[in-house]
């Protein structure tokens, strides 16, 4: 008797040429349901569903009574790690790995742009004036603090080497050696003695229990004169009111965020017209309908998942929800 095939729903966008891609490599071994672009699952499909690619609802979730793998297209999985309608039973693993290019150049891309007032040049076109401002800055000679190590940490440190900076590195734990992209590394507790060095700090950490609230007003403050904050990890990082007062009292230089504390963000919140502030709305690493290397990063990992899944292997990119990453 033939064995019955895992059921895989996928609800990540899944163009022609991927679906013929799964559905050749896993002929044998899988039936995938593709629902993407609004759709709905039905009831049924949930139910039999072993594996989900993408990003369900709670309330998709409560119809799952096979899931065994939830494989998300995001990094960050702090919507799912405190989740009631996902047991334990459940494996949840992310796809880190596939953005820490494409974020880090979103970090360098906003230090550029904050060093060389290139908001105000944009705003000057829009008005056709023609205006010099003294006020330029170089990444070269500053001293830059990245909160987090991982993959988008490592890769903002490497780019971050390549324009002269001196690279400080903080995580959760403790690390044997310093990586090749740090000049340093520290844990956590070390923060409070960093700030004071530190030039630029970006933030590349995730939400957790650790890491909310890690940069509160004081901590800002304890920044150097003129220090600027990008932030593309969590919005939890620091929260809004501490950061409009930071900037407004003039001691933070600039600020490029991507994440907030509340998305989206207020219409009303004065980060808006800060004149100093590269302000986009979570966009700095763009699952799908953005960089085609991206999207491929993507797809080998759940299918490098699957596989492995499929053959009893240990799964990459497990989360673990106590630590919340």
């Amino acid at each position: 008797m033939q064995n019955e095939k895992t059921s895989v729903l996928v609800l990540a966008q899944c163009d022609l040429t991927m679906r013929e891609t799964l559905n050749t490599r896993f002929d044998t071994r899988c039936a995938f349901t593709f629902a993407e672009n609004g759709e709905h699952p039905t009831a049924e499909q949930l139910r039999a569903a072993a594996v989900i690619f993408g990003e369900p609802s709670e309330a998709q979730l409560a119809q799952t009574e096979n899931l065994r793998l939830l494989q998300l297209t995001w990094a960050g999985a702090d919507k799912y790690t405190c989740m009631e309608n996902l047991p334990q039973s459940v494996v949840l693993a992310n796809a880190s790995g596939a953005f820490g290019t494409i974020i880090a150049e979103y970090a360098i891309g906003s230090l550029v742009a904050l060093y060389r007032s290139f908001g105000r040049y944009w705003s000057n076109k829009q008005a056709h004036i023609w205006q010099k401002y003294d006020h330029a800055e170089t990444i070269s000679g500053k001293t830059a603090l990245v909160l987090g190590m991982g993959d988008i940490g490592a890769n903002v440190a490497r780019r971050l080497k390549v324009f002269g900076a001196a690279v400080l590195g903080v995580k959760r734990t403790a690390v044997s050696a310093v990586p090749a992209d740090f000049d340093e590394a520290h844990t956590l507790d070390a923060l409070d003695a960093l700030l004071p060095r530190a030039d630029i700090v970006i933030g590349c950490l995730p939400n957790t229990r650790e890491t909310a609230g890690l940069l509160t007003a004081g901590r800002l403050h304890a920044m150097k004169a003129g220090a600027v904050l990008v932030n593309v990890g969590r919005g939890s990082l620091a929260g809004t009111d501490d950061l409009v007062s930071a900037l407004q009292d003039g001691h933070l230089g600039g600020a490029a965020l991507d994440v907030f504390e509340t998305e989206p963000l207020p219409a009303d919140c004065p980060l808006w017209d800060m004149e100093n502030v590269l302000l986009t709305p979570h966009i700095a690493g763009p699952s799908f309908g953005g960089s085609a290397d991206v999207q491929n990063t993507i797809w080998h990992i759940c299918m490098d998942n699957l596989e492995r899944y499929l053959t009893g292997n240990p799964l990459k990119n497990v989360v673990n929800r106590s630590e919340g990453y």
